[in-house]
């Protein structure tokens, strides 16, 4: 049965991130039953160089569920050309009934370049180019683009829906923009409530004014690394670790400097305010309250990221699912 995707959303969905190269993929697969049980609106897959390929376990995941919308989210552009990262997301639309939403991102120079060897165009030119084939692809079944970055020429032969959404994943201000500009959605990762308000929101609704479109609808989707936690210490020492990953890469450490994290950054550690700023780790209300926070700034959709004990943990990862249906008023 197919289900709405969030392109249609008027109320606060919530999702859950799927993830995980240490765990067997049954287990995975099984965790999509699962956040469907607990009414999770969707389920994403994140995608890296050092983990299984996310579309090859969307299409396992498509066959067991029947409600929950599945999503991949992030993936890079240089992961596939753009007219086959369309063709994939045609055919796990297929397989799953019309419940697939692709995320795509600039991803990281570093790990494009040096672990797959594909060169990087300008940022956000190239990325326009690279939605404008995707899109066109996916929207009218046939496209014509010849870019300085990328091209393509293809008609997609085989059932395809109309309704399939392409989300852009943004770090920086003019990412959103881009979004709202070319996108069908807007795809945040691990950034603050206040960021989220403040800027992502701002920049989101310039772009979609230049398009001619508004934010009525339009989605907005936040990954938000958190945890129901009965070892609190221990998991936000893990996230801390997480975290400082994350932070050591211009466009994450640009994105907490305009969060107002410059100084700490600059002192090289993670502290405890951009920790609680960037995730929760806590009690099931906690979890609940972080969701309504993003909701609040401008989300449509909450995807929570299960991190630390909550990762590893059944129990813990259904209860931190629920937690977030709870901000959306589900049982």
């Amino acid at each position: 049965m197919a289900a709405d995707g969030p392109v249609a959303a008027r109320r606060l969905r919530t999702g859950i991130a799927i993830e995980g190269s240490d765990l067997p993929v049954r287990e995975l697969i099984a965790r999509a039953q699962l956040a469907e049980q607990v009414g999770l609106d969707a389920a994403w897959l994140i995608q890296l160089p050092n983990m299984r390929d996310s579309f090859s376990v969307l299409a396992a995941m498509a066959a067991v569920t029947e409600r929950i919308q599945l999503g991949a989210g992030i993936m890079p552009l240089y992961t596939r050309p753009p007219v086959v990262m369309a063709q994939t997301a045609a055919t796990i639309d297929e397989v799953s009934d019309g419940r697939f939403t692709l995320g795509v991102g600039l991803g990281h120079r570093l790990t494009a370049e040096w672990s797959l060897g594909v060169p990087l165009g300008p940022s956000l030119p190239a990325m326009r180019e690279y939605l404008s084939v995707v899109t066109s692809l996916l929207h009218t079944g046939e496209v014509h683009v010849d870019g300085k970055w990328y091209k393509g020429h293809s008609r997609y032969a085989s059932p395809r829906r109309d309704g399939l959404a392409t989300c852009l994943g943004a770090l920086g201000p003019k990412m959103s923009e881009l979004a709202g500009e070319v996108a069908d959605g807007l795809l945040l990762w691990m950034c603050t409530v206040d960021y989220v308000r403040d800027v992502a929101i701002p920049h989101l609704r310039k772009g979609l004014e230049r398009s001619g479109r508004d934010l009525d609808g339009f989605p907005v989707v936040v990954f938000a690394p958190g945890a129901v936690s009965v070892d609190r210490a221990a998991d936000v020492e893990s996230l801390r670790h997480y975290l400082s990953t994350y932070a050591r890469v211009p466009n994450y450490r640009a994105m907490y400097e305009a969060s107002g994290f410059g100084p700490a950054l600059a002192g090289g550690e993670i502290g405890d305010d951009l920790l609680s700023a960037v995730g929760v780790i806590g009690s099931d209300d906690d979890v609940t309250d972080r969701v309504a926070q993003y909701a609040a700034a401008g989300a449509t959709e909450v995807v929570i990221t299960p991190m630390a004990s909550a990762h590893q943990d059944r129990d813990l990862w259904r209860r931190t699912g629920e937690a977030a249906v709870r901000a959306s008023g589900g049982k």
